[in-house]
């Protein structure tokens, strides 16, 4: 089955999960365990299929298992009022995360469209969940340091070859803006403390942006101006009131300042990750850096695997995204997960070196993930000074 639908049969396809979700409102009733999706009821699924990217738009994790929903974005159009979603058989979907993460039974979570506030940290801890903190090893492909886990059929990384290739990528320092900062998922939080369990009742996101993805942005911020790359930080919340929609938000964004500021050279998007197995156990994905507790680091770089994503430029940012790859490896040992290379774009396809970043998951610590902030922020500098002109 084709990962990907065109923008008209889409169309037809919304109005059918319509027609068959309200359907499925009358026959609510009817139960079906379909045990491969961890649904209890026909109308349930149908629902689910309906809103097929209502609460699931966080970037697929390469060692994770789709849900009832697709863990991916929106496949976005220019429009943002129109949304084409990224549709496939839900065993289809949890064969190719087989593939991606070696057969590991790890989901990652759908979100309540709501972030939390202070209240929410204080909630009954009654219900609680277990967390596993671990190092995820390198695994995939590789060539030397660098790591690669392929989500795609038609396309591997050359990485020896990368590794030798310029980027399409001129920086100039202390003149204009040469990097852009966004966050699609802007209320992605951390937990409140390092344990070894979470309650359930707790919403791992939050409108507060001192506590959220935004402060890690913050630290790479940092790390880059002061080297004299000049970079802007964008901390717009695309995914709240409103989470579905967001890529197509950050999208608009993102052109925006591409047009304001066209000395940009960089597009990073800022995540942070969620994983969880089937008996609700959290994965806290963590390195010990010079004797400090890290949140490791995922990069996730795009690719046009069926010629559908009207992406040519792939191919550009898995050169930036391989040569920052080598230096994590390099310089800070166990800092990096894996790269993941994904058949998807998540607005990679607006300008070269564009790439979207990982930083732990909803049970590592804000001081974890801006720690990798930093870390990362250092390898970005020696990343992009190769690519200073006057």
């Amino acid at each position: 089955m084709s990962k990907y639908k065109s923008f008209s049969v889409h169309s037809g396809l919304c109005s059918c999960r319509r027609a068959i979700a309200a359907i499925a409102a009358g026959a609510a009733a009817v139960s079906l365990p379909l045990t491969i999706l961890g649904v209890g009821t026909v109308g349930a699924i149908l629902f689910k299929l309906s809103s097929a990217s209502a609460h699931s738009m966080m970037p697929t994790s390469a060692v994770s298992y789709f849900t009832a929903e697709p863990d991916e974005p929106d496949k976005v159009s220019d429009n943002p009022t129109e949304s084409e979603d990224v549709s496939s058989d839900a065993q289809e979907q949890a064969q190719e995360q087989k593939k991606v993460s070696g057969g590991s039974s790890v989901s990652s979570d759908a979100e309540s469209d709501k972030p939390s506030d202070s209240s929410d940290k204080s909630a009954d801890d009654s219900s609680q969940g277990k967390v596993i903190e671990k190092t995820i090893k390198n695994s995939g492909y590789h060539y030397g340091s660098v790591y690669v886990k392929d989500g795609n059929s038609n396309y591997d990384l050359d990485i020896k070859n990368l590794l030798s290739s310029p980027a399409r990528c001129k920086i100039k320092k202390n003149a204009g803006y040469q990097v852009l900062l966004v966050h699609t998922h802007t209320t992605e939080s951390y937990a409140e403390k390092d344990s070894d369990s979470y309650s359930k009742k707790y919403n791992p996101r939050t409108t507060d942006k001192s506590e959220s993805v935004v402060a890690v942005g913050d630290e790479i911020e940092k790390k880059l101006n002061a080297a004299g790359i000049r970079t802007l930080h964008i901390t717009t919340y695309h995914d709240y009131p409103e989470y579905t929609g967001a890529y197509n938000r950050a999208r608009e964004t993102i052109k925006k300042y591409l047009k304001k500021y066209p000395s940009i050279e960089m597009v990073i998007d800022v995540h942070r990750d969620s994983m969880t197995q089937d008996d609700g156990t959290k994965i806290k994905p963590t390195a010990t850096v010079n004797g400090k507790k890290a949140a490791q680091v995922m990069i996730i770089t795009g690719c046009d695997n069926e010629g559908k994503l009207d992406f040519d430029g792939w191919r550009d940012n898995s050169i930036i995204a391989v040569q920052l790859q080598k230096q994590m490896a390099d310089k800070y040992e166990g800092l990096a997960r894996p790269l993941y290379f994904a058949p998807f774009r998540y607005n990679m396809d607006l300008t070269p070196n564009s790439l979207l970043i990982e930083f732990g998951t909803d049970v590592n610590t804000l001081s974890e993930a801006r720690y990798s902030g930093q870390m990362v922020g250092n390898c970005l500098v020696n990343v992009l000074e190769k690519y200073v002109v006057n």
